[in-house]
């Protein structure tokens, strides 16, 4: 009888444990709690593919969910919604290494600066190697890859603060 009960109490802990270790992101919305998006949550996210190259190496497939998909699901304002003090708001990036990177919304937003960002998961086809992922920043405009986080684990909207307008001078 007892047999069974420790082999479910050893199943349970290694399933607890794989969960545990399961590669995931946290995605920081403005003022609401944090959502967690693992590997199976990302991949039921709309995909991208995006062809691009760092560091002078030719341009290669890299695929995984787009930042404004995962800015949607974080309730961020976009498009007409996206003014005032919406402008001054921002998307800190951050990885295991705590190597920080930051868009604006304004930036991103395909009404304004539409800066193609995706949060890779895959590169020509497999899964990112250990020291890229398990998930990597893309920006293929820019022109240096400094903004290539490798090892991304949260994803937070920041807001900008009140909207403040400079004194006018008057004569």
């Amino acid at each position: 009888m007892r047999r069974p009960y420790a082999l479910c109490l050893f199943a349970c802990a290694a399933l607890a444990a794989q969960a545990a270790d399961a590669p995931s992101i946290r995605l920081i919305p403005i003022g609401k709690p944090a959502i967690t998006l693992d590997s199976a949550a990302l991949a039921a996210m709309p995909r991208t593919t995006v062809q691009a190259g760092a560091h002078g190496a030719a341009p290669s497939a890299w695929e995984g969910v787009s930042m404004l998909d995962l800015l949607r699901r974080a309730d961020a304002p976009e498009g007409q919604a996206l003014r005032g003090r919406g402008l001054a708001s921002f998307v800190r990036v951050t990885a295991s290494d705590g190597y920080q990177v930051v868009f604006s919304l304004g930036e991103l937003d395909a009404a304004f600066g539409a800066t193609k960002v995706i949060l890779a998961d895959r590169h020509e086809g497999k899964p990112l190697e250990a020291k890229e992922g398990p998930f990597r920043l893309i920006v293929p405009g820019d022109s240096r890859s400094a903004r290539w986080e490798h090892g991304v684990i949260s994803i937070e909207v920041v807001d900008g603060g009140t909207t403040t307008r400079a004194p006018r001078k008057t004569d």
